[in-house]
């Protein structure tokens, strides 16, 4: 059964992604969202993921391979064909080591979750190991100081929020927070704004001593501010379940795929071509926004409507 609640997490969390890849360090609200935005979008994932829906590993596999690289591989083309920094400033030397925009995101979810695909059916016992095994690798790999174009170096961290989420899927109780309404409205609000500011001082005063892009979450303090804003827009989304936002956050969650592929392409446009013609930052940086946000709900309507197959799906597939 479909998670409402997960959906509107979803959105908010794309939203988030999206403001965050157009905003700089103003106030901290991006170190804030990127303090948790990624693993988010991991747990989601592991915790959607159902075994018994998918009995056979190569099935999975090319399911996965047809909803993810497949658009991977799209939007890597149209992203040469449309960003200003390819067509126009020639600067191809950056897809030898990273992709376009966010598009890195697709394959490194391809891959963690072919290995987690075994991993889930042992017990629990051997998936807290391996939790365990995932987060001194990651320690590792983060006292090296590699250069964090080398998104390799970001593996051991999605695998680890991947079974994070999965290993939460056993217990009924994670699941009744989920669905059913267990306190009051004041309450999950309290607790919403407590978890997402609670990580906001993390932020404020830790200042992410290292880069944004490769966060130390296996820093005891950094993985527990990702975890307080997880939580607290998990009690966000349920209280936005019951109010008027609710159907178009949902929509924007089950459409994550979509914006997390063009949103990218669409700030490249807008900044290359509307800066020059609105200098003013204050003028600029809403109206980019706006742009932006009215581009990615156009993309998903053009995309599901008459080009389904750059999301892995067929045209009789809504």
């Amino acid at each position: 059964m479909r998670l409402v609640t997960l959906d509107i997490l979803k959105g908010i969390g794309i939203i988030l992604v999206v403001i965050g890849h157009m905003i700089g360090n103003q106030l901290n609200i991006r170190p804030w969202i990127y303090a948790f935005h990624m693993p988010m979008f991991f747990m989601i994932a592991g915790y959607c993921f159902d075994k018994h829906k998918y009995p056979d590993i190569g099935k999975f596999a090319w399911q996965r391979m047809r909803t993810l690289l497949i658009p991977c591989l799209y939007f890597i083309i149209i992203s040469i064909l449309l960003m200003p920094e390819y067509i126009v400033e020639k600067q191809y030397e950056k897809l030898k080591t990273d992709l376009p925009g966010a598009l890195w995101f697709l394959p490194m979810l391809f891959l963690v979750e072919i290995v987690a695909y075994r991993l889930t059916e042992i017990n629990n016992v051997w998936k807290i190991i391996i939790l365990s095994i995932c987060a001194l690798f990651s320690l590792y790999i983060r006292s090296l100081e590699l250069p964090t174009i080398h998104r390799d170096t970001q593996f051991p961290m999605s695998l680890f929020f991947y079974l994070l989420g999965n290993y939460m899927r056993s217990f009924y109780k994670v699941r009744s927070f989920l669905t059913e309404r267990l306190f009051s409205k004041i309450l999950y609000l309290i607790i919403g704004i407590l978890g997402c500011t609670l990580t906001y001082l993390y932020v404020y005063i830790d200042a992410l001593q290292h880069n944004q892009c490769v966060l130390n979450y296996f820093n005891i303090g950094m993985l527990l501010a990702c975890l307080s804003s997880i939580a607290g827009l998990i009690c966000i989304s349920i209280l936005l379940i019951q109010t008027q936002a609710n159907s178009a956050i949902t929509y924007i969650g089950r459409n994550t795929l979509i914006i997390m592929c063009v949103h990218c392409i669409l700030i490249s446009m807008v900044d290359y071509y509307l800066r020059p013609i609105v200098p003013i930052f204050a003028i600029y940086k809403p109206l980019s926004i706006l742009l932006v946000g009215i581009g990615c709900l156009a993309m998903i309507k053009l995309v599901n409507n008459y080009v389904p197959f750059l999301r892995g799906r067929s045209f009789n597939k809504k």
